[in-house]
């Protein structure tokens, strides 16, 4: 089953150590619009969101509402999660979510990390985690993940994977992604992402649920910090299966502190 998109991937670039970067992590409150175009009439996806990054001493919350329309399903998405730093090395990341709709957004979507940093500048940070999501009809998923990110000055690199089970059927896949990011925070940060693998079930309204499949997606996306409060965003996805093509464009203000 194809869950809900988290934006974890962003999350994770912004769970470094203080010590990768000589400022902490900027607060913002950012609004945005998406417009995905999707092939073979499974239906447009467009819609809008808000998102919010705090800091607040050794914790970094987010919080994300969104309304969308996918595979002429309508619903809104609200979750919440935190980021908790223990000492200089250790830190968790959970967060749950929920929406509403017919089908598309999962009843629930839980998620579970713990990070730890490496060596001397630990410029090195490894996670592990787990995910669940229940669907609105019978459909149930169950994940283990694993990252590694490496910063470095003005780039950071990250790799990383996770091993799925679906049900009813017990349907096992695997995916894998990568992604750079170049700038520093509070200034500008591009980064680019490709992931590619299975998936198990995807929800599309059609009588026949795709089941187990291979799919393959990129984005590219750019968050540049302007003079005074206010900062643009934005993001090109693409993503690809045997069934459909999905290309779209995201556009954004947000305002920092």
């Amino acid at each position: 089953m194809r869950v809900a998109h988290l934006r974890l991937a962003a999350v994770a670039m912004l769970c470094a150590p203080a010590v990768a970067s000589a400022q902490g992590p900027a607060g913002w409150v950012q609004a945005e619009g998406f417009y995905h175009k999707v092939t073979n009439d499974y239906g447009d996806w467009y819609g809008g969101a808000l998102h919010a990054l705090v800091p607040q001493g050794r914790n970094i919350w987010y919080g994300d509402l969104q309304a969308q329309r996918a595979f002429n399903d309508d619903g809104v998405w609200l979750s919440a999660a935190n980021r908790h730093a223990f000492g200089t090395d250790w830190f968790t990341f959970v967060s749950a979510g929920a929406g509403s709709g017919d089908y598309f957004f999962p009843d629930l979507r839980l998620d579970a990390q713990v990070g730890k940093a490496w060596l001397a500048n630990r410029s090195l940070v490894t996670s592990i985690g787990g995910m669940y999501a229940r669907s609105k009809s019978v459909y149930e998923d169950v994940a283990l993940s694993g990252s590694v990110a490496y910063y470095l000055p003005g780039v950071t690199i990250e790799g990383g994977g996770r091993v799925n089970w679906s049900s009813p059927g017990s349907i096992a896949t695997g995916r894998g992604y990568g992604a750079v990011t170049v700038g520093r925070e509070r200034k500008r940060l591009v980064t680019l992402r490709v992931a590619g693998g299975y998936e198990g079930y995807q929800l599309t309204g059609d009588v026949a649920t795709e089941r187990k499949f291979q799919s393959g997606e990129a984005s590219l996306s750019w968050r540049e910090w302007l003079k005074g409060p206010v900062g643009i965003f934005g993001r090109l996805d693409w993503y690809d299966n045997p069934f459909y093509t999905r290309t779209g464009v995201t556009l954004g203000l947000f305002r920092h502190w």
